[in-house]
């Protein structure tokens, strides 16, 4: 199956406390397959920051036409309230020079779910 290289922009909301420090995870939905969640790991301490857009490459079979993208963040461990504002994903097909957009506009909050995820359909 042919492997495609995906450029992943992640981009955080205005919010002066729209950050987050916890474990981010993403996952990618297309017409000819989908992707495993995978943790987005965090380059330094400002990652996932406000204000801030975070690049990640990804190595995957060829999803084909991509048509959903969902996030999950994870509370923290130590107790602290887990919160983020996730503005919007980018996906780049570096093969194709394709791009799609994921408005999420939101805030996720945990709480004692212990995790939150959320997905948004392409935007156009």
């Amino acid at each position: 199956m042919k492997q495609n290289i995906y450029t992943i922009y992640v981009r955080t909301g205005d919010d002066p406390d729209a950050g987050t420090d916890s474990s981010v995870y993403f996952q990618l939905f297309g017409s000819s397959g989908q992707t495993e969640e995978i943790l987005l790991p965090a380059r330094d301490i400002f990652s996932f920051e406000t204000s801030g857009t975070d690049k990640f490459i990804l190595q995957v079979p060829d999803l084909g036409d991509l048509t959903r993208c969902c996030l999950r963040l994870e509370a923290t461990s130590d107790g602290t309230e887990t919160r983020w504002e996730l503005k919007d994903v980018r996906v780049e097909d570096d093969d194709t020079d394709r791009t799609w957009t994921f408005a999420f506009n939101r805030w996720l909050v945990p709480g004692s779910a212990g995790s939150e995820t959320v997905c948004a359909a392409r935007g156009r």
